[in-house]
């Protein structure tokens, strides 16, 4: 199976569950008899996502006209949905877009990976993350160090005069 590069479709786990329900649903309806590939995919994914599923069509050769080649296609594409690893991220804030697209372009460029992100939102982190990737968890957040710096500076009993 080739690798198919999907992290403009996706970067959550919740989206790439949408993602794959809607090529499901693609999938059903390949041999219908007005079935038309390019005004299915514009309902389920807009304009540019429709654009992008174009070129990814034909960048793997495959035959728009050809039911059977979709079909094989859009079964290749959920196998490799369900194939990606999941990688969890718990932040302190809430990431928009751009900031989802950054992250998944970092994996693609510097692991050669594309993963599927959990996020989780934690505001007691302050900054950095906590990563759990594989069965590994590392804690990358400024918590601890803050806490201490609190407990050591504000805690201490001021000396009587």
């Amino acid at each position: 199976m080739n690798i198919l590069d999907l992290s403009s479709f996706f970067q959550t786990k919740a989206q790439a569950s949408d993602f794959a329900s809607r090529i499901a649903s693609l999938s059903e309806k390949i041999y219908e008899t007005d079935f038309n590939l390019e005004k299915q995919l514009l309902n389920e994914f807009g304009l540019k996502k429709k654009d992008r599923f174009m070129t990814l069509l034909h960048e793997n050769n495959v035959s728009i006209e050809s039911n059977t080649a979709l079909k094989e296609f859009f079964t290749q594409m959920q196998q490799q949905i369900t194939s990606l690893p999941l990688l969890t991220l718990t932040i302190a804030f809430e990431p928009n877009d751009e900031t989802m697209r950054t992250l998944a372009e970092w994996f693609l460029l510097n692991i050669n990976k594309q993963v599927v992100f959990e996020i989780i939102v934690d505001r007691s982190l302050i900054a950095g993350a906590a990563i759990g990737f594989n069965g590994k968890e590392a804690d990358l957040s400024i918590h601890d160090k803050f806490s201490k710096v609190v407990q050591n500076n504000f805690t201490k009993p001021t000396p009587a005069a």
